[in-house]
């Protein structure tokens, strides 16, 4: 089968990537194994790869073949500037290549969408949608915790973003979600019938990821429990809590975080380490290339994502299975993992979060077992295997 996946974002060495890129480079390489050629088109172009004149690449074997395309423009999102190019390789690919099926990942195919909502009853290609997160979901969550969300956001990116969602609930064939509550919030908002929606969790390498392996040397005094964080540090996320949370833990308590900031965020991040003087407490490394970021967690003891909102994030996968327990918020999973623990962000504050902390770090690690469940049930190989079956439904 040929398949043409959309997405933002997609990890390579040149590129240091948090939030969902990994899951489709991931859940690709299975897809690989199964026989099917996939054709990524991805908005990952950096300064590296142009400069290299890398516009395209292959992967496993030739079985991927992966479209680099320029990067949204700073402040403009890839509404009107990396989904734009869209349509116009998904034509060229259309008559140069035989396309049986269209698995778009978000809002990157907003006008490919847009196309097909228009157009569908001549161009009969099935159309599969994976939704992470839906914008109304997401604009809800935020308001429910009072957060503000930007005038640009409300007014330009949040309408694109719920456009988008609007049109793949409407040309799609099939639509996956990552955690139950998205399924529900397509029920809720965008009046999908349940039988076109299919639960597909985030999933994780389990051989790369594993607690046996390299990990970063911390400066940490030894006997520190490590606290660990990584990925996109922005406010719905609650990261000023989690390192105001030192304040109410033992000085043996450090916190390791890596990923990218949201500058106006990290100013009011950095003066709460200062208030309250927990520099020497906290190390930031900075990006993490996704090829090497299993080192990180190898270092963590617990890893905590106090987030308002969230699919079934990689990171909480992938940090399970390197042997970290987990303290998180913000989505549902289905499986009951036993070293993962799930708590409410609402009315959520640094003190609360702490004792949260201390007591998952007093709790009984049981690795043993939360490493067999995402072996059996979270390896990108039996998420590969699940959409095979949905796929041939329509092919």
């Amino acid at each position: 089968m040929n398949i043409l996946r959309i997405v933002y974002d997609w990890p390579d060495e040149n590129t240091f990537t948090e939030g969902l890129a990994p899951a489709p480079y991931e859940l690709s390489i299975s897809q690989a194994k199964l026989g099917n050629k996939i054709f990524v088109l991805c908005g990952n172009l950096n300064g590296k790869n142009l400069s290299q004149g890398k516009f395209s690449y292959q992967l496993a074997d030739g079985k991927i073949t992966v479209y680099n395309l320029p990067r949204a423009l700073k402040g403009f999102g890839p509404f009107l500037t990396t989904s734009i190019f869209v349509p116009f390789y998904y034509w060229y690919l259309k008559l140069t290549t035989k396309i049986d099926l269209v698995h778009n990942h978000g809002q990157l195919g907003i006008w490919l969408l847009l196309y097909k909502y228009i157009f569908g009853f001549i161009d009969t290609t099935v159309f599969i949608g994976h939704y992470h997160i839906t914008a109304k979901g997401r604009a809800q969550a935020l308001k429910n915790q009072n957060q503000q969300i930007s005038e640009l956001a409300l007014k330009f990116e949040y309408p694109l973003h719920e456009l988008s969602d609007y049109l793949m609930s409407k040309v799609t064939k099939h639509n996956v979600v990552v955690s139950s509550n998205i399924g529900e919030e397509l029920i809720k908002f965008y009046n999908l019938h349940l039988e076109k929606i299919t639960l597909l969790e985030s999933g994780v390498d389990t051989e790369r990821f594993s607690k046996t392996g390299e990990k970063i040397n911390l400066d940490f005094d030894k006997g520190s429990i490590i606290i660990g964080n990584g990925g996109r540090l922005s406010k719905r996320k609650n990261i000023d809590l989690l390192v105001k949370s030192l304040v109410f833990l033992p000085e043996h308590f450090k916190l390791l975080i890596w990923g990218t900031w949201e500058e106006s965020f990290k100013r009011e991040v950095d003066e709460i380490i200062k208030t309250n003087n927990l520099s020497n407490r906290i190390k930031y490394l900075g990006s993490i290339n996704y090829f090497k970021v299993d080192k990180c967690y190898r270092a963590v003891d617990i890893f905590t994502l106090p987030s308002s909102y969230e699919g079934l994030p990689k990171v909480v996968i992938e940090a399970l299975s390197c042997g970290c327990k987990v303290l998180a918020s913000g989505f549902e999973i289905e499986k009951e993992v036993p070293n993962l623990r799930l708590f409410s962000a609402q009315n959520l504050t640094a003190e609360g979060l702490a004792r949260l902390i201390l007591e998952e770090v007093n709790k009984q690690d049981n690795y043993l077992i939360t490493k067999s469940i995402l072996d059996q049930n979270y390896s990108w190989d039996s998420k590969a295997q699940l959409l095979e079956k949905i796929y041939h439904k329509f092919i």
